[in-house]
């Protein structure tokens, strides 16, 4: 098998990208990963920075200290009565340091892709609309890449991560593409609001879409379109850690432990 990839799509899923960062610990060395381009959607780009950076270990420790402090996804005290959105964001902040930072910019070519709703409908009424249609769909097609979302008007944003580190955006661009109405407020890029880009396409490949890539994802499909250009990785099953569940370290760690040994599966039948 051939592993020289020129891109590689860091898919959503939100705390489950942790699989991620357990499949490279192990399959990284065999793999050699240089690529030209990287892409991710969700908490797939925060899983990409972290590789980048050589922070993923960190990521780890970082929110798995700060899954211990809390014990419920419910907080009054907190914006929309969880405490996701602060905890992401101290977390983002607290992992990818100035010389983090410093690598990413100086690093392969780097896309985030959001998702922009249409701008005169109410962007909460929007999330009800178009999440059902990416339930639907991932349900009765089970396939990474989505279209039904797209037909009822969510469109893709494409922004240089390179670019947002440099200009000292990191951070917001990581939390806007990790954006998931009610639990987190709808922030605004470019002028425009934006919403997960995970609810368009799980595992978009970036721009421009040439050669061979390789496919992180963090959720098992049944229809993954495996092609001579283009490697598909999954989970070998459902993960421990659930989406956006930041209340216990343990399934933090059972799913990175998974990633692992899906890992070492892999490298044993084609290292």
């Amino acid at each position: 098998m051939r592993f020289d990839f020129e891109q590689v799509v860091f898919s959503g899923g939100g705390i489950r990208c942790f699989w991620h960062g357990g499949f490279l610990s192990v399959a990284g060395d065999v793999l050699q990963l240089a690529p030209q381009r990287i892409s991710g959607v969700s908490g797939g780009v925060l899983s990409g920075a972290a590789w980048v950076a050589g922070r993923e270990n960190r990521l780890l420790d970082v929110m798995g200290e700060a899954f211990k402090r809390n014990d419920e996804n419910f907080d009054a005290d907190k914006s929309n009565f969880t405490p996701h959105q602060e905890m992401y964001r101290q977390v983002v902040s607290d992992t990818l340091d100035g010389d983090a930072v410093d690598a990413i910019c100086e690093g392969p070519d780097f896309q985030a892709m959001l998702a922009v709703p249409p701008q005169w409908l109410p962007p909460r009424f929007f999330v009800l609309l178009s999440g059902s249609a990416y339930g639907a769909e991932k349900k009765l097609r089970s396939r990474p890449h989505l279209k039904w979302a797209r037909r009822i008007g969510l469109q893709p944003l494409r922004v240089d991560v390179r670019e947002a580190a440099r200009e000292g955006k990191l951070v917001d661009l990581i939390c806007a593409a990790a954006t998931i109405p009610p639990v987190f407020d709808v922030p605004e890029w470019e002028g425009l609001r934006v919403l997960d880009g995970g609810m368009i396409d799980k595992a978009p490949p970036p721009e421009p879409d040439e050669g061979r890539t390789l496919f992180l994802m963090t959720t098992r499909y049944r229809n993954l379109p495996q092609t001579g250009r283009c490697l598909y990785l999954q989970p070998s099953a459902e993960v421990a850690a659930d989406k956006i569940d930041f209340s216990d370290r343990t399934k933090l760690d059972r799913t990175w432990r998974q990633g692992a040994l899906d890992g070492t599966a892999w490298v044993k039948e084609n290292g």
